[in-house]
């Protein structure tokens, strides 16, 4: 059996060593030692560039190296072959705890207070809300986006969902759809965006959406930039100073120096990580798949083609 190891992860190494480890009795690649990629039958990748794809003709399963599978479905050669994605509790928590860690500087003010530490400035006390004061709307109920609400909802939030259908839907929290959306925008006091990036997702949350929001709430993005009209949010941002937002992803990665976003003071960013995998957890994950389908010959991609994710 053999597979292809490739990914633009800084920790590159890392995750080849830890391969190499769990599959040892397997024939690990990466593209610079130039297989015969006729023979490849497995890839595990993150950004695989497209002219490598379209040599795989043997491949069985891709491994996504991450919750998101939109770098594999945007490639032209991508030709319906099986994808596993990351489902690991690891990711879901730390998504979890980034959330929460944005919630609680917006809740409890402390963006604010930290202004003031810069300006050498003591404010005088402003009293912050109780969890069950705010209601928090998770857009996008994917495995992660299930998981943040649950756990918001543990810490006594009241929390809102919003899914396109819902279908195979297992909350404990109300949940809205597309005939509801503005409801669940306006009653928001903080939405948390978790999407998927599809062509119904793209620019999703424009100026129409935004003017929608409460004026001194709070949007978290940690799916996919390109849910966000980035320009009709700054516009909305300067012209709503008490509007906060907070940003892990974007259009383009990493952020451009002149981008506008660094110079905005009701915004904070974060290099894309919400949600890192976790290598050990993943690397198991993906191995109990693979020894699954070799001893079923059967595998379930976890992408339905239809929806784009």
């Amino acid at each position: 059996m053999s597979i292809l190891f490739h990914t633009t992860f800084t920790n590159e190494k890392e995750w080849f060593d830890e391969i190499k480890k769990k599959f040892k009795k397997q024939k690990i690649y990466k593209i610079s030692d130039k297989p015969d990629f006729k023979e490849i039958e497995f890839a595990i990748i993150w950004n695989l560039p497209n002219n490598i794809l379209s040599k795989l003709e043997n491949l069985k399963i891709i491994f996504s190296l991450g919750a998101g599978v939109d770098h594999i479905l945007k490639l032209t050669s991508y030709n319906k072959t099986p994808i596993v994605r990351l489902n690991d509790p690891n990711m879901a928590i730390r998504m979890a705890y980034h959330v929460l860690s944005q919630i609680l500087n917006y809740q409890l003010k402390l963006n604010i207070y930290q202004k003031a530490q810069h300006k050498k400035k003591w404010l005088s006390e402003i009293e912050p809300l109780f969890n069950n004061q705010i209601q928090v709307g998770i857009l996008g109920l994917g495995y992660l986006g299930t998981f943040v609400g649950k756990y918001l909802k543990k810490l006594n939030y009241n929390v809102i969902g919003y899914k396109k259908s819902l279908a195979r839907t297992n909350t404990t929290f109300p949940i809205y759809t597309k005939r509801s959306l503005d409801k669940f925008i306006k009653t928001s006091d903080i939405i948390v965006s978790i999407l998927p990036f599809t062509d119904e997702t793209t620019n999703l949350i424009d100026l129409n959406f935004l003017k929608k929001m409460k004026k001194e709430s709070l949007l978290i993005n940690v799916g996919r930039g390109e849910s966000i009209n980035e320009k009709e949010l700054i516009k909305h941002m300067k012209s709503n100073y008490k509007f906060f937002v907070s940003l892990d992803v974007f259009k383009k990665e990493p952020l451009p120096k002149n981008h506008p976003f660094w110079k905005l003071p009701n915004v904070t960013i974060t290099p894309h990580v919400a949600s890192l995998s976790v290598i050990n957890s993943a690397i198991k994950h993906i191995y109990k798949r693979l020894v699954h389908f070799q001893k079923s010959g059967k595998i379930t991609s976890d992408v339905d083609l239809k929806k784009g994710y």
